[in-house]
């Protein structure tokens, strides 16, 4: 009978740990969760939901509208939180936090007065609460800080304008700082924090204002807090502090240099968390590229802490060879050798090329933008012949380089790896655009990387042109 007992008795222990083992299992299962929403007049329309980490996307999901412009979006159990896009096309997007719960809302369209009503999503309301309020209350401070800094002072009007302006500055710095009271776990609240505008007195004069913000304007940005990669708040933090860097300057290289000020600013701020500090050095490198500032470029790839930190991540990793790869293909470096085979079978090698001037540029037939500046190219390159230009193909389609070749007239060295940005002499030069264009002297060595055509031609012989 004891052990009978006894025996019921470990029996039902088993039961309960194996209850309570499920039970916390199934709490601990991560849930996907939906975004249901309604755009006025969007009907049968497809919608992306995108994620976000600064400016780069990638798609969720993707839905119809129905008739009445209601929609579902699913975000899967494995999504981590932050900011979110529900978007249709360029400049037609909603914007959303998501956090671990379900999201509704309505909105009448996507122009900027379109009002967002926040049905259900706590991280939202308190987003959408700061945003209306900001919004409202920085438009009328800037239209009082211009007219208190052209109107004169000690008039009654003046001082009845100044103490409007603090009485703006007041509420919105209230209302946030109750959002963020109120809601302190949440993480609208850590992207109100950093998002909060730094308030100046609007008596200083403009430099005293440039030179009050350069030195409050991270006061409020935690680089500890990697969730502000998952959001375009700290990448928009950034932007806006480096054009603080754009003022007084009087030539091109004066602007510059003030903007690598700007960078060194930033990265001391940022070494205080390895993410951070990747993520936006990633940042900065893509933007940089996107404009052709070569001097930021190299100035990053030479200024660079990242050896300074212990965890050999994929992406730190990666940013390290990106950074050597600036590095090697600066202007005055020699242009990195390579012998191939042409699309006629003739033997290729970049340092066999005898020419004063030689253009070697990255294509693509598919690329508009390609079509344009190898036009400009053959208009110089017909009538001269007094440079040299090797032009090597994106293309994986054979058919689609040589139709566009034939249809371009273009009478010049063609490279065709046929492996698209995968080819050997692609990822030797790094490219991640097409055009892409280097500027080599007689000795091989990089002279320039023009951006498009304006640039260009100052490299190009002019002395046959007549345009």
């Amino acid at each position: 009978m004891f052990n009978f007992e006894r025996n019921n008795l470990h029996e039902m222990i088993k039961r309960f740990l194996v209850i309570v083992i499920l039970l916390a299992s199934v709490a601990g299962i991560a849930q996907e969760h939906k975004i249901n929403g309604t755009i006025t007049g969007l009907e049968n329309e497809t919608l992306y939901l995108m994620g976000l980490m600064g400016e780069r996307r990638n798609i969720i999901d993707t839905t119809q509208t129905d008739v009445t412009g209601a929609f579902t979006l699913i975000i899967p159990a494995d999504r981590e939180p932050g900011m979110y896009l529900v978007i249709k096309g360029p400049g037609q997007a909603v914007e959303l936090i998501y956090n671990y719960e379900d999201i509704q809302f309505t909105i009448s369209g996507f122009e900027a007065e379109d009002g967002i009503q926040i049905i259900s999503s706590v991280e939202n309301l308190i987003y959408y609460d700061y945003l209306v309020i900001k919004g409202m209350n920085m438009y009328k401070l800037d239209v009082l800080g211009t007219l208190i800094n052209n109107y004169p002072p000690n008039d009654e009007f003046f001082f009845d304008a100044l103490n409007q302006y603090e009485l703006l500055q007041k509420q919105l710095n209230e209302r946030i700082d109750e959002l963020i009271d109120n809601n302190p776990l949440t993480l609208a609240s850590r992207y109100l924090k950093t998002d909060r505008p730094i308030m100046v007195d609007p008596t200083l004069s403009d430099d005293e204002q440039n030179l009050f913000l350069k030195q409050y304007y991270f006061d409020g940005v935690d680089f500890n807090d990697t969730m502000l990669i998952r959001s375009t708040i700290l990448t928009s933090k950034i932007v806006g502090y480096l054009s603080l860097y754009q003022n007084n300057a009087n030539s091109q290289e004066e602007l510059e240099d003030n903007m690598l000020m700007g960078v060194d600013s930033i990265f001391s701020h940022a070494q205080v968390n390895q993410q951070v500090y990747e993520f936006i050095t990633d940042f900065l490198i893509n933007g940089f590229e996107s404009i052709g500032f070569e001097k930021g470029l190299e100035h990053i790839a030479n200024a660079s802490a990242l050896d300074q930190f212990c965890e050999n991540t994929e992406r730190k990793l990666k940013l390290e060879n990106k950074l050597e790869l600036i590095k090697k293909l600066a202007i005055g470096q020699p242009a990195h050798d390579f012998t191939t085979i042409d699309i006629v079978g003739k033997e290729v090698s970049l340092s066999k090329i005898n020419a004063k001037l030689t253009l070697l540029i990255f294509w693509a037939s598919w690329c508009p933008h390609c079509d344009e500046i190898m036009d400009v190219i053959k208009s110089y390159y017909n009538e001269g012949k007094n440079f040299e230009v090797i032009a090597v193909s994106i293309d994986e389609s054979k058919d689609d380089l040589m139709k566009s070749i034939e249809e371009g007239g273009y009478g010049w060295v063609q490279v065709a790896e046929l492996q698209g940005w995968n080819g050997p002499i692609v990822e030797e030069y790094g490219i991640v655009a097409t055009p892409t264009i280097f500027v080599l002297d007689e000795s091989m060595k990089i002279i320039g990387k023009p951006l498009g055509e304006r640039e260009l031609v100052k490299f190009l012989p002019r002395d046959t042109i007549v345009r």
